[in-house]
């Protein structure tokens, strides 16, 4: 396996979940009423949050999901060899 493509992929994981984390401290500061903004800039961030959120999960399992393919396609393609 590519050492680089781990290493973008972990990095990649780890901005996904500090994503994460930044939209859970925003709403948290603002339920404590810290950030003050009015109701339609308050709508337009849980939309945004709504949407990214969910698109950032499914990218990091996307990655995931690709590393283990990666790692799983050369045994067995080195298994298949043998047989023709």
């Amino acid at each position: 396996m590519d050492s680089s493509f781990v290493t973008i992929s972990i990095l990649a994981i780890l901005a996904l979940a500090g994503f994460f984390l930044l939209v859970v401290w925003f709403f948290r500061k603002m339920a404590r009423g810290e950030i003050s903004m009015g109701s339609h800039i308050a709508l337009l961030v849980l939309l945004a949050a709504m949407l990214l959120v969910p698109f950032a999960m499914n990218f990091s399992a996307h990655l995931i999901s690709s590393i283990e393919h990666r790692s799983g396609h050369s045994e067995e393609a080195s298994s298949q060899r043998g047989d023709y």
